[in-house]
This record gives C-alpha cells, sequence and structure tokens, in this order.
C-alpha cells in the first residue's frame, strides 16, 4: 500500500521524508508501513497489520520546517479518510496553547512507545 504510495512522491513529498525520515524509520521499526500525505495538510501516516492507520500530525498539519514542531498529534482511524467512522488519540504532547514556550515533547521514543503499546492493545482487543 505505501510502497504505491513512495512511487508516486513528487517534490513535496520528497521534501516532508527529508524533515521526517527518523519519524518514517520509528514507524517501520514498530512494524507499521509509513508514507508522507500532503492532502489536506502534511502527516505520515502508516498503516497498521489489519489496514487500518497511525496518523502523525502536529497541532494541525506537520510544519514543514521542522522547528516549527510544538509536540506530536498521534491518532488512529479505520481508513484514509477526511470523517472516520472513529478516531483514538494515541499520544499528544502538543500544548493547549501551541504559541507558548517550550514546546510540548517531541522525544520520538516516547511517542513510538505509545504507538506499539496501543496496536497491540487493539490487536489483543480484536482477538479476545
Amino acid at each position: 500500500m505505501a510502497a504505491a504510495a513512495r512511487a508516486a512522491y513528487g517534490p513535496e513529498e520528497l521534501e516532508a521524508l527529508a524533515a521526517y525520515s527518523d519519524l518514517y524509520t520509528a514507524l517501520e521499526s514498530c512494524g507499521l508501513d509509513p508514507y508522507i500525505e500532503t492532502r489536506g495538510g502534511l502527516a505520515v501516516c502508516a498503516y497498521t497489520a489489519d489496514g487500518s492507520l497511525i496518523v502523525v500530525a502536529g497541532q494541525d498539519a506537520l510544519p514543514l520546517r521542522r522547528q516549527s514542531l510544538k509536540g506530536w498529534h498521534i491518532t488512529h482511524v479505520p481508513e484514509d479518510s477526511s470523517s472516520p467512522s472513529w478516531r483514538c488519540i494515541v499520544y499528544d504532547t502538543v500544548p493547549q496553547d501551541p504559541s507558548s514556550e517550550p514546546p510540548g515533547s517531541l522525544v520520538l521514543d516516547e511517542a513510538t512507545e505509545a504507538v506499539t503499546a496501543h496496536v497491540a492493545a487493539c490487536r489483543a482487543g480484536a482477538a479476545a
């Protein structure tokens, strides 16, 4: 799925991939299939084994200039849609007031641990 999306990357997606390559690699190491999404704003998305999506953004879309990122906002949705039937907030470190300093935690290991735990819990719940 994501491999087909990567084959169609244009200049904007390639620039985003360069800016968020560590996030992309971290999601791959979680056993997910990541890709760069630019429709409706920049996000790094990743397919789970059941075909649902992990969506990594900031307070809104991810900024192309990484130094503007104020925190991670990570959700889990059933499909790539603007109006999913459900949405789980997996991890959120964006401050209530995004203009405040300091920004929320940008520690990638904490974010990927939350994603891994969430996906495992969903898998266990589906198996029960």
